[in-house]
């Protein structure tokens, strides 16, 4: 079985706060297969599962590298309904939401569940802490 899953590499010289991610793998009905992160709202995609997953891995690092730059990683967060346990700029443990309060909030992740025949895969990752 093909693992559908995307370990955080982010280069940083902070440390990394381990959270638990939920990444989907699905194909439209033109072939193209997407990655998509209901926790964070950042999808990837390719003609292939491999170049999904590549798309995805860039669309991350850019994601946390903006947020760190403007520092807002704990603010965007927050705003996708994580919790951050301690302060926003130093949190001690950072819970993503559960799955069904996403599907719950957001349209787009129940027409996906709904209309599409998908994959996931959990998998803890490294989020740089925010600076």
């Amino acid at each position: 079985m093909e693992e559908y899953l995307f370990e955080g590499s982010y280069k940083s010289t902070s440390k990394r706060v381990r959270v638990k991610l939920l990444l989907a793998h699905f194909k439209d009905e033109n072939n193209v297969h997407f990655i998509y992160s209901p926790h964070l709202d950042l999808t990837g995609y390719g003609k292939s599962l491999p170049e999904a997953k590549k798309s995805f891995k860039i669309v991350f690092e850019d994601f946390v590298d903006y947020t760190l730059k403007k520092k807002t990683l704990g603010k965007v967060l927050t705003n996708l309904g994580w919790d951050l346990k301690g302060s926003l700029k130093k949190p001690k443990k950072v819970i993503a939401p559960s799955i069904t309060s996403v599907i719950a909030d957001n349209d787009y992740v129940s027409d996906i569940f709904d209309n599409y025949n998908v994959n996931t895969y959990h998998e803890e990752v490294g989020i740089p802490a925010m600076a």
